[in-house]
């Protein structure tokens, strides 16, 4: 996304080029998506200070006005959790605009966000739910391969959705032996997984397929595509979800089965077998440990309670 903000009509300050700022706070992130969401956050802001206040600029902007911004949010159907990103990326922004020396306080520091209870609504699978919804997907079909080799990657990565959907070749490696995965989680965390030898297989068997199907395969193509066609494009989350929703219900499995599914069976699979809680949160891409642990549904059964080992 391209970085524009000179079409805001704001107060105008003498030595801010708002272009070259918003570009430098922007793109101190690597992950393409994160800056698109922090674009699209901070014009979301500068069209309602614009709108709702005369002789306003960025750099003029107080206390009140974010409270103001917060409450227009509220309004107009934005969920807390929504209204806290938004002032997440107004206090990034802020903080940047003190270190660049242009205003002297952060004037979203004080603005009260909602407390928003760390849980998981996301349904996950048992260990042999996981073996029979891979092993009824039918590999004799391109579409087959496709869904066997993205589903195996879901489920033995735990990786969030556009994290499998937009990777390329060009994140495909080797490391001591290993085929790897090279690519950037939320937040911009570099990661580095190995490939399960059974996701391995799966994607091999895909990508030959591909290569018998003259699909192209340059570092900038992205991997998981639909097989019907020959563009490169990646496969979208509402593609995604039709694609486990799909096997699921051929064995039997019923309710909010979504993509997420996988990452929440993965946390659970690996904590079961006793990985420690730290390890797992750094493996799928956590800085907070507490969200780990919220995703992780199996150790909240009643019959696992501490209480009855004594």
């Amino acid at each position: 996304m391209e970085v524009t903000f000179n079409e805001f009509k704001l107060t105008k300050t003498t030595n801010f080029d708002r272009n070259k700022i918003y570009f430098g706070f922007i793109h101190n992130f690597s992950s393409e998506h994160t800056r698109d969401a922090y674009t699209r956050d901070l014009r979301k802001f500068l069209l309602f200070i614009q709108d709702s206040f005369k002789n306003l600029n960025e750099l003029k902007v107080e206390h009140a006005h974010v409270v103001a911004f917060k409450d227009h949010l509220l309004k107009t159907d934005y969920s807390p959790r929504s209204v806290n990103r938004l002032l997440a990326t107004l206090w990034s922004f802020y903080d940047y605009l003190m270190d660049m020396e242009l205003i002297d306080k952060n004037p979203v520091g004080r603005v009260k966000r909602f407390s928003i209870p760390k849980e998981v609504k996301t349904q996950d699978l048992s260990d042999d739910e996981v073996v029979r919804l891979l092993d009824v997907i039918d590999t004799n079909t391109p579409s087959g391969k496709l869904h066997k080799a993205v589903l195996t990657l879901f489920f033995t990565t735990g990786m969030r959705h556009r994290e499998v959907s937009h990777l390329q070749f060009k994140n495909l490696d080797e490391q001591n032996g290993f085929t790897v995965i090279r690519y950037f989680a939320k937040g911009s965390k570099e990661m580095t997984t190995p490939l399960n030898p059974k996701a391995e297989l799966a994607l091999s068997e895909y990508l030959q397929w591909g290569r018998d199907n003259f699909y192209p395969m340059n570092p900038t193509d992205y991997i998981f595509r639909a097989t019907k066609n020959n563009q490169n494009k990646p496969l979208d989350p509402k593609s995604l979800n039709y694609i486990i929703k799909k096997y699921a219900k051929l064995i039997g499995i019923r309710g909010n089965i979504t993509i997420h599914s996988a990452r929440s069976t993965v946390i659970g699979m690996l904590l079961d077998k006793g990985h420690a809680l730290e390890r797992v949160a750094d493996f799928v891409g956590h800085r907070d440990i507490s969200m780990t642990k919220a995703y992780n549904k199996r150790r909240l059964q009643i019959h696992q309670s501490l209480s009855l080992d004594l």
